[in-house]
């Protein structure tokens, strides 16, 4: 990942940043202001724009810490001395306890992390490798083409479409990842 992050030390930046995210996360990105950070965090604009240019610069920062936030976790859980469906359970369930605080309008709103993309391929790339040298993957796959999948996947997640038919985006978790990890027939996972 590209770090270009700014520190932003001031209680007041941090207040400000907490405070959009709080509305980011109920929200979604679009629908609120510049003004509504600053009324529900009882700072000026002039404040407001002492530390940030623009409304786009905090979503980024946002984003980005959440990124961060995301991989460290990643690593973490990948450290751990346990099989790979465990692995993939803990990730997912941590996905899922993560993103059910927050309003599907604002993870579409940010989903565009291109700048991420190659890092989080180089990871899952390097864990699907992995896994199948320790023989919990089929290593018939290509871990390419798994990541291809993945990303198509992904789309689903980008373009809202999950929505006509899952009302919470964790149980679309919960099942987009059960098919695509343990498939369609009926067999006890490993």
């Amino acid at each position: 990942m590209k770090e270009t992050k700014k520190e932003y030390t001031s209680k007041k930046a941090i207040h400000l940043i907490e405070t959009a995210k709080d509305l980011f996360f109920r929200h979604g990105v679009k629908r609120i202001t510049i003004e509504e950070i600053c009324k529900k965090s009882n700072v000026s604009k002039v404040t407001f724009y002492k530390y940030f240019s623009n409304k786009e610069e905090v979503v980024r920062h946002i984003r980005d810490e959440l990124i961060r936030q995301g991989f460290s976790k990643f690593d973490e859980i990948n450290k751990l001395e346990i099989g790979f469906p465990e692995k993939i359970d803990l990730i997912t369930q941590w996905r899922i306890d993560f993103f059910s605080s927050i309003k599907s309008e604002f993870i579409e709103d940010i989903l565009s992390v291109e700048d991420t993309t190659e890092e989080m391929k180089r990871r899952y790339l390097k864990n699907i490798e992995d896994a199948q040298r320790k023989g919990e993957v089929r290593n018939d796959l290509s871990p390419e083409l798994i990541w291809l999948v993945t990303e198509k996947l992904n789309e689903i997640i980008k373009d809202g479409s999950w929505k006509e038919t899952f009302s919470e985006y964790s149980e679309f978790q919960k099942q987009l990842r059960r098919i695509y990890f343990y498939g369609l027939l009926d067999v006890k996972k490993p």
